[in-house]
């Protein structure tokens, strides 16, 4: 279990992207977002950044968003956190083996020492502190499940009422036939809008999780 204070200094990951086709494989997913907490407080710094070179007009339309290759983004990371002596925690094992099938064996070596999984310790503090009411266990509940019940009077994180894979698709669509960021429609640009604030309302509900369950189990 990692200390509040780490749980702090961690940079928090979410992938977004097409997600597990019919035949059981999982795509290289076309983007990811990180949430950096501040020293104090519950904000934090968000970045995001865009696999497909084909989005590059999207990484000129947000501001902290970059356009670079799967390989360079996580190999500059293991180097931040290693010079941090940092983790990069995320929700579910998804993105562990997204990293583990899609990085560079040796730059996945080296980031995996910083790998942090949330997932079991929140199931841990879910059984706990009988969080979604007694005898009742945390099995199927989801990253948005496990904020409510814990954050029950803040407001819901942004949703994507199309699906994240939907969405990704109309923005690849969009980046083809405009080449340039300031070419897209309002509506184009309204999908861009949308990912990326799911992607950040994920990021920072990992972190604020996290945030609950060090301080619980500091204890």
């Amino acid at each position: 279990m990692l200390s509040p204070n780490e749980f702090r200094n961690a940079i928090y990951l979410d992938f977004e992207g097409e997600g597990k086709k019919r035949d059981g494989t999982v795509p290289m997913p076309h983007m990811a977002g990180f949430l950096r907490p501040n020293q104090k407080g519950k904000s934090g710094k968000y970045t995001c950044a865009f696999f497909r070179p084909n989005w590059k007009p999207v990484s000129n339309g947000i501001t902290g968003a970059q356009c670079i290759t799967f390989d360079r983004l996580f190999s500059d990371l293991a180097i931040e956190l290693e010079k941090k002596d940092s983790y990069l925690v995320y929700w579910t094992v998804h993105e562990a083996m997204i990293l583990n099938q899609y990085l560079n064996a040796e730059i996945f070596n080296k980031l995996k020492p910083f790998l942090y999984n949330l997932h079991s310790p929140g199931k841990t503090f879910s059984r706990r502190t009988s969080l979604f009411g007694q005898n009742t266990t945390s099995k199927d509940r989801g990253l948005e499940d496990f904020y409510s019940a814990i954050y029950p009077n803040r407001s819901k994180q942004p949703s994507l009422s199309r699906g994240p894979a939907k969405t990704c698709k109309l923005i690849d669509a969009a980046c083809d036939r405009r080449g340039k960021w300031k070419n897209f429609s309002e509506r184009e640009k309204k999908y861009v809008a949308e990912l990326i604030s799911y992607n950040k309302g994920d990021c920072r509900s990992t972190w604020l999780i996290s945030h609950k369950i060090g301080n619980h189990f500091k204890k």
